[in-house]
């Protein structure tokens, strides 16, 4: 047998090949001739969202209330800086960069006592609206006042 008769065979088997391949490609869970119509969006996407024609509600502008800032309190040279204000029962959190521990102990009452070490607490706001002045129990000249509202 001649090269170019092997490789007409060898191309008319490929070519054969790839129409068998061919005519068993189609829609999914088809076979044979049959059709069926093409599949829908939510086929395509079952977890695509369903168009809405009404908009989200806003959180800004007339009426809505803002989202309350972090309520941060920072110990910095033997003093307390920030969160003058904060919600009732809101947390907290104290940074005390200073190199000894502090505390955080309402005047009056127990509505708060926290002891920070070095680093990073958190105590929990009264639930109460009110002013409270708060101290450290280990330096008394530290002194600093919570808004509640």
């Amino acid at each position: 047998m001649k090269a170019s008769t092997r490789t007409g065979s060898a191309l008319g088997l490929a070519a054969a090949a790839v129409v068998l391949v061919l005519s068993g490609c189609g829609n999914p869970g088809t076979s044979g001739s049959a059709t069926t119509a093409a599949p829908t969006q939510a086929e395509q996407f079952p977890s695509a969202p369903a168009a809405t024609a009404e908009p989200a509600p806003s959180t800004s502008g007339p009426g809505s209330t803002p989202a309350a800032a972090p309520a941060e309190i920072l110990i910095k040279g033997f003093k307390y800086e920030g969160a003058d204000t904060v919600s009732p029962g809101a947390e907290i959190t104290v940074t005390n960069e200073d190199i000894e521990a502090h505390t955080i102990t309402a005047d009056t009452g127990n509505e708060f006592d926290a002891n920070i070490q070095v680093g990073t607490g958190t105590f929990t706001a009264p639930t109460e609206p009110g002013t409270y002045t708060y101290h450290c129990n280990f330096h008394g000249n530290m002194k600093g006042t919570l808004t509640v509202k």
